[in-house]
């Protein structure tokens, strides 16, 4: 009986020195769930479930686009720089990631065998990947019947702009990346939003993802609609930007119909389930009138 107590005892002392261990589970109670967001996309989508409470980190690319309420959650870094002792001491159930699961760093798998962690490693390039995301999401923060009804409501927007698109479809580039120029390829959700917003994604022929191309290949694919991804920056002041001036002098058909466009959306580049806003908003950029500057 004395044996017990005083090895009761040692246990105790032992407790400081084990919380400040990064290698070892903080002392938090788990009966919740408890999740910590590498990817804004996944952090978005959370949100939209309804999951905020469970939301205890974040990356740095995430903390603009939280609601009041959640801007003093933490930043544990992204999948490449993670605070790994920040981690431990949030003590999630579940870290998402958005990484090839062979350049997940060792360092990351061991912390989260060893103190209980559940990794998620999303993939969300196409709607299908969406919906099978938002279903992940929804099964680690215990809110699987708002992801359901949230796909299902997603699926009939996503029906209702399929069936009104135009018959006579404009030729759009978006290009989202200035230098190098790097334009919507074909096979990801940028290619399926275009289609849906009523244009013909011309750079399908450049390749899948996100091709690098010349201007010499974009005067010859000759868009009737050019799109500029500038996601967060103000909105064009007028066809005298200097960030639309040097598409505007190129001969494509876009720039003679002064129908260039910059997309400063700060999730313009997110694929989430109210996609079906930016959908929309891309839409009245591929009207029939001409638009000169940028899309509020």
């Amino acid at each position: 009986m004395r044996l017990n107590i005083i090895l009761g005892l040692i246990l105790v002392g032992m407790l400081p020195a084990l919380a400040g261990c990064a290698k070892t589970v903080a002392n938090k109670p788990r009966s919740s769930p408890r999740i910590v967001s590498t990817d804004p996309s996944a952090t978005q989508i959370l949100l939209q479930i309804g999951a905020a409470k469970t939301i205890v980190g974040v990356s740095p690319w995430d903390k603009p686009l939280l609601p009041l309420s959640l801007r003093h959650v933490p930043v544990v870094g992204g999948y490449v720089h993670l605070d790994e002792e920040l981690v431990v001491q949030l003590a999630p159930t579940a870290l998402i990631l958005q990484q090839s699961p062979q350049r997940i760093a060792p360092g990351i798998i061991s912390m989260a065998k060893q103190n209980g962690i559940r990794i998620v490693n999303i993939r969300i390039n196409t709607f299908r990947q969406l919906f099978a995301t938002t279903r992940t999401l929804g099964s680690i923060s215990g809110c699987q019947k708002q992801a359901a009804a949230a796909i299902t409501k997603l699926k009939s927007e996503l029906n209702i702009l399929a069936h009104s698109r135009p018959q006579k479809p404009p030729r759009v580039v978006y290009i989202i990346s200035t230098e190098p120029i790097m334009v919507v390829g074909a096979d990801n959700f940028m290619d399926q939003e275009i289609t849906l917003a009523g244009g013909t994604n011309v750079a399908e022929r450049c390749g899948d993802g996100f091709p690098t191309i010349t201007r010499e290949t974009l005067v010859r694919l000759n868009p009737q609609v050019l799109l500029i991804s500038k996601p967060g920056e103000p909105v064009a002041s007028g066809p005298q930007d200097p960030r639309l001036l040097p598409w505007l002098k190129l001969p494509i058909a876009a720039a003679s119909h002064k129908r260039v466009d910059l997309i400063t959306w700060p999730r313009a580049q997110m694929l989430t389930l109210h996609v079906y806003h930016l959908i929309r908003r891309l839409r009245n950029c591929m009207d029939a009138a001409p638009n000169p500057g940028g899309s509020q």
